[in-house]
């Protein structure tokens, strides 16, 4: 693995923090996973780890300005708009529900799909399945449960029940499945209301789509929606990274049905 690979992910502004925080002392040499999130570099502190692990000062000062050095050259990052709903004549926006599943059908190691509601899976998840069941794709949902327990002491079940239905009505291809996390905190009745409210796909790492459009019918055909497509390693990376930060960190648990 290069250099400029192995802090692919990391963005450039973290990439100068970190030039600047080993040229100062404040982040000593040999780098640790646990310097570098006590130093404010949690969400890359693998990767960066993956790259320096051993490495005196000044290397690792050396192999952060490679990086760095790779990231201001290299082209910037592609984005296109993506849109549901009324267009004007000469608009050159993409529509949501097509870009979905282009992506599904590009992915060839892992999806995450961030905080959507779902009433229509059968059809938009069709093509991901293929990609998972022909190019052994992993994927990861995090599910926003859409409605609460009537006690806090049923939240655990409700939430389980309403992940099982995700399995019979929106996702009816059987194996292989996609791994289910959801809060709990969004199951639990009363305060404090909580919702996983982003919306998000992430595809090996390296494209995002982020957008308000829920996978509904209403928010793949009907609204008024947008979103951006975002093709560049660094920030699909710590998107992804922030969602995987919740399962590590205990915030979030996998469905087990």
């Amino acid at each position: 693995m290069s250099t400029a690979t192995g802090l692919a992910r990391i963005s450039l502004h973290d990439l100068e923090s970190l030039e600047r925080a080993i040229e100062r002392g404040t982040l000593a040499a040999p780098i640790t996973e646990t310097a570098l999130v006590a130093s404010g570099f949690a969400a890359g502190a693998a990767d960066i780890v993956e790259v320096l692990r051993g490495v005196d000062a000044a290397g690792a000062l050396a192999a952060v300005r490679v990086a760095l050095a790779e990231r201001r050259h290299r082209a910037p990052p592609r984005l296109d708009l993506v849109w549901t709903g009324p267009e004007a004549r000469l608009s050159t926006s993409r529509d949501t529900a097509i870009v979905v599943r282009q992506l599904f059908e590009r992915a060839r190691q892992s999806v995450l799909v961030g905080g959507f509601r779902f009433d229509h899976g059968e059809d938009l998840f069709r093509p991901l399945h293929a990609v998972m069941r022909d190019h052994g794709v992993r994927a990861t949902f995090f599910v926003d449960i859409a409605t609460r327990a009537a006690t806090a002491a049923g939240a655990e079940a409700h939430a389980t029940d309403f992940l099982d239905r995700f399995f019979w009505k929106e996702w009816r291809f059987g194996d292989p499945k996609p791994e289910l996390y959801y809060d709990p905190r969004t199951a639990a009745p009363g305060p404090p209301w909580v919702s996983l409210h982003a919306k998000c796909v992430v595809i090996d790492d390296e494209i995002a789509l982020i957008t308000s459009a829920n996978f509904t019918d209403r928010g793949q055909t009907r609204n008024t929606e947008l979103g951006v497509r975002i093709e560049d390693e660094a920030f699909a990376g710590q998107v992804a990274a922030q969602w995987r930060g919740l399962i590590s960190a205990g915030i979030v648990r996998r469905h087990l049905g």
